[in-house]
């Protein structure tokens, strides 16, 4: 159990590392040498738990995506389960911003649609009843989720998360 939390504390420390470097400078021109530096960690420790700098989004992007399940999850019984679970999203982005706005700056968003990716079809059978059998269809609704998310986040926010709530709920009907 120790060893769980030493994990955690350390990835933890690095990926604020990471985050307070990356607001002063282009991802591409940090090294791990600076990761480590700033987070008062060990090479070693940073190899035990990343392959590279790329790897600490992705994980972000994973403890991202786990949040979201567990909240769409607990929505499954709700009375409109696609608006309460387009909410859900919405709320996730807006929580990450901050990261999401850091990695659109340096074309990194490409990181966490890697993250969601391989799980997003997970997502869809929740919201929509999308299976894996309609690839096209579970594309579809990847993309457009994404890019809204990322538009929104591009134009620092300006709707509320329950306006554009209601903006995707009424795009997804309409056409």
């Amino acid at each position: 159990m120790n060893e769980n939390k030493q994990v955690l504390r350390s990835r933890k420390w690095i990926f604020e590392a990471l985050m307070k470097l990356m607001r002063e400078n282009a991802f591409k021109d940090i090294s791990i040498s600076d990761i480590t530096s700033e987070a008062g960690v060990a090479r070693l420790t940073f190899y035990r738990n990343y392959n590279s700098k790329e790897d600490i989004i992705i994980h972000e992007g994973r403890k991202i995506y786990d949040k979201l399940m567990d909240d769409l999850n607990k929505t499954v019984y709700e009375k409109d389960i696609i608006y309460n679970s387009i909410k859900k999203i919405i709320t996730v982005f807006n929580d990450s911003a901050n990261l999401f706005r850091l990695l659109l700056r340096d074309n990194l968003d490409y990181l966490i649609m890697q993250s969601f990716e391989i799980e997003i079809s997970n997502i869809l059978k929740v919201i929509f009843g999308v299976d894996n059998t309609d690839k096209y269809k579970v594309k579809f609704y990847e993309g457009a989720l994404f890019a809204i998310a990322v538009e929104w986040i591009k134009n620092s926010r300006e709707e509320s998360i329950d306006e554009m709530t209601d903006i995707i709920y009424k795009l997804i009907y309409k056409y």
